[in-house]
């Protein structure tokens, strides 16, 4: 159902966007891997290459912006365009927001709002030009909906990740580009790894979520590859709370 498809995964040497680069692999399309180091981006290629047609590297830092949309066009013109955008690099400052500094909060919101846009609007353009139907998924988190003490930027940051999927959504529907958002919930990643180490913390998550654990990388990769796949085609606009039971309990 993705097959032969090309598909760009955004923070995809780690977590959860390694994740969905090995899940999406699996089915058949070719990638290209984005992240922010050549040497992990070409390790990770490597690992995938015997299984995978196309396995494409694009080391770029996202926090940059404004470079974004000259970097996908010049991205696009040695790959072609993808069919496929699922936006999951993202950074979190933790800390009490009176004792946070104005870089903190405006890299997260750079990296986990603005790059999305960005980079979402850079493909729809070229899609729309080519007349291509196409999907975005983007990696919103529990927190576009719920909030905990220390976690402003993150939290404010996922919140406009879920609305801005449902904006451009309706806005672009007309061209056949669907997007969608996967919201996880508590994942075993490196970007939570103080959290897993914290004992305590560890058993306040596994006791809150009602399926009892941390959730893994796998767990929200396969959500994504059904959204990229044709068995999606009716979704659009739809944030996707992959979170064990989480919000449904309280």
């Amino acid at each position: 159902m993705v097959e032969g498809k090309l598909a760009l995964i955004t923070g995809a040497t780690r977590g959860i966007g390694l994740g969905i680069a090995q899940a999406l692999g699996s089915c058949g399309p070719n990638l290209i891997l984005v992240g922010r180091d050549e040497d992990e981006l070409e390790h990770v290629a490597e690992e995938l290459r015997p299984t995978v047609p196309h396995v494409h590297v694009a080391p770029f830092d996202l926090l940059r912006t404004s470079e974004i949309a000259g970097w996908f066009e010049d991205l696009c013109g040695r790959t072609g365009t993808p069919d496929i955008l699922v936006n999951s690099a993202g950074i979190s400052r933790r800390g009490l927001a009176v004792d946070l500094t104005l870089e903190d909060w405006n890299d997260v919101m750079a990296l986990n709002t603005t790059a999305i846009f960005e980079l979402s609007r850079a493909f729809a353009k070229r899609c729309i030009a080519e007349e291509k139907g196409a999907r975005i998924i983007n990696i919103a988190s529990l927190m576009t909906a719920a909030a905990r003490p220390g976690t402003s930027p993150y939290t404010a940051s996922k919140g406009a990740v879920g609305q801005l999927t449902k904006a451009l959504a309706v806005e672009w529907a007309k061209y056949g580009i669907l997007v969608n958002a996967i919201a996880p919930g508590y994942i075993d990643t490196d970007l939570n790894k103080t959290l897993v180490a914290d004992d305590t913390f560890s058993k306040w998550v596994e006791q809150r979520c009602p399926l009892g654990r941390w959730g893994t990388p796998e767990d929200i990769a396969w959500p994504v590859v059904f959204l990229a796949s044709s068995a999606a085609a009716f979704i659009t606009g739809q944030v996707i709370y992959v979170d064990g039971g989480w919000l449904a309990t309280f």
